[in-house]
């Protein structure tokens, strides 16, 4: 956060300095073009208060009420029927208003010290509407629009404390920003919004709060942001695509981040909120079509990470609890994950690359530090693993699951569906091949299925059946299955019990 936000420091600086000579443009007998009764009526009460007001061509209104010391205002009218009023109370204030088109309309309001507002306006039938009021945070409240286009509506307002309210090169129509900044240090920055019928609701309040957009082009966007708390920051950069809708809400927390390196594609849906502190989310990527990403945590020091490519991807991560983490990353089409994480140290991997089809539900309920990862197509992303079914659960504590689906064979339509009950129960599982069905299920602590040594458990061939079921604590089975249409099981009930399977 900038502690200087001096952009129209220097402006405000000379307009001061220069107030007595500004003065002299304020005639408004002289201003050619203008017919209407109202037109350019200035009120000024001191005399270090500047006024500057062109008008061109006809019905042009402009009304400027400035009480206090080293107030400026400029007005410049280009068309017909455009309405500005401009009123500016107390010390330091400056507005710069230039509108090029018809039937524009802009209403100002300044009540503080140090104020400062520029907009430009090209286009036809744009409204906007700005009130700062109070003593800006380190003498500076700031709202600068440049709009291009028709049919824009900007609705501003600031309350006490220092503001910064950008929107610069807007270009489009039907354009809707409407910002309700509170407290001490707010910043809203939308640079370079192209496209039509975007809308974009913010709301903050409180104290340090950041919201930033890099070039949103596309059409029918709409996102809706609600901060909540005391430095919280949203940044989004490139969103490109039609009918993308974000909708994010930070609430009652502090130091929670949101982050968007790039959105590209049509029809994503994207709905993000954190409840606590510490919180953050962040994707590098979302490309493709109809994506859509529900992200909710609830908790402190919670990591969620998304990425996105392909079509029909649905991504939903719920985190409930402290210091749980989620990544999940998608390349293919019509893939589906849900990852729930209820309690403390939790963390889920899930790299589902080049594959398709997939459904993965993950759970992690009631204990901490529970480890799933699932990789599909690693480390080499040039195989295909397609309809995938996976589905684990975990109600302990430090359990670990751990399935990868890589190899030198392709691994598809594979059902691999693992529950963990109990403490410290640990499944290491790499699959090979074509149409598994795998089920383990271990009840109690220390039960453990891998391979020999440190390594995995290693399934290969075609139309494996593997299923093993260990009730009790301290069981083991190890080895690996490779072959084809081979059938697989193992039941142990009781304590410290080893099975070893070698079958080639």
């Amino acid at each position: 956060m900038k502690l200087n936000k001096s952009l129209l420091s220097c402006a405000i600086a000379i307009a001061i300095a220069m107030g007595a000579s500004f003065t002299a443009n304020a005639n408004t007998e002289t201003k050619a073009g203008s017919t209407s009764e109202l037109a350019a009526k200035v009120s000024v009460s001191s005399i270090e208060n500047a006024v500057t007001v062109k008008q061109s061509f006809s019905d042009n209104t402009a009304l400027v009420s400035q009480d206090g010391d080293g107030n400026t205002a400029l007005a410049t009218e280009i068309g017909n029927n455009n309405d500005v009023k401009i009123a500016q109370l107390q010390n330091g204030n400056y507005a710069e208003v230039e509108t090029t088109g018809d039937n524009n309309q802009q209403t100002y309001a300044q009540d503080g010290v140090a104020n400062g507002f520029i907009t430009r306006i090209t286009g036809d039938n744009n409204g906007v509407y700005v009130s700062q009021f109070g003593q800006g945070l380190f003498q500076n409240n700031e709202a600068i629009n440049i709009i291009t286009g028709s049919d824009n509506n900007i609705d501003v307002e600031q309350g006490n404390g220092g503001h910064w309210f950008y929107n610069m090169d807007m270009r489009g129509n039907g354009n809707e920003i409407i910002s309700s900044q509170s407290g001490m240090w707010q910043e809203f920055e939308v640079l370079s919004l192209s496209g039509d019928e975007n809308i974009i609701e913010i709301e903050q309040t409180d104290t340090w709060n950041e919201f930033k957009i890099g070039s949103l082009r596309g059409n029918e966007n709409e996102i809706d942001v609600s901060q909540d708390g005391s430095r919280n920051i949203i940044t989004f950069t490139d969103i490109a695509g039609d009918d993308n809708e974000i909708a994010i809400e930070q609430s009652s927390g502090d130091n929670n981040t949101i982050t968007f390196a790039a959105v590209t594609g049509n029809d994503n849906e994207i709905k993000l909120d954190q409840e606590g502190s510490n919180n953050a989310i962040e994707s590098g990527l979302f490309d493709g079509s109809f994506n859509e990403v529900t992200v909710n945590q609830i908790g402190d020091e919670n990591l969620a990470t998304t990425e996105l490519m392909g079509d029909n991807n649905e991504l939903t991560a719920m985190q409930v609890g402290n210091t749980n983490e989620a990544y999940m990353g998608v390349i293919g089409s019509n893939n589906e994950f849900t990852v729930t994480q209820v309690s403390d140290f939790n963390s889920v991997h899930l790299a589902n690359f080049n594959g398709s089809g997939n459904d993965v539900d993950l759970s992690q309920s009631g204990g901490d530090e529970n480890a799933i990862l699932v990789q599909s197509s690693y480390p080499d992303v040039s195989l295909t693993s397609n309809d995938n079914d996976i589905d684990v659960n975990q109600v302990g504590n430090q359990n670990e699951a751990i399935v990868t689906l890589a190899g030198i064979l392709d691994s598809n339509a594979n059902q691999i569906d693992i529950a963990q009950n109990g403490d410290i129960n640990v499944i290491d599982l790499m699959v090979e091949g074509s149409n598994h069905s795998i089920d383990i299920a271990q009840q109690g602590e220390g039960n453990w299925v891998g391979g020999t040594g440190d390594s995995a458990f290693l399934l290969g061939g075609e139309n494996v059946s593997f299923s093993v079921t260990q009730t009790g604590n301290y069981n083991t089975v190890e080895g690996n299955v490779i072959g084809f249409n081979s059938t697989f099981s193992v039941t142990q009930l009781g304590d410290g019990n080893t099975a070893t399977i070698t079958q080639m």
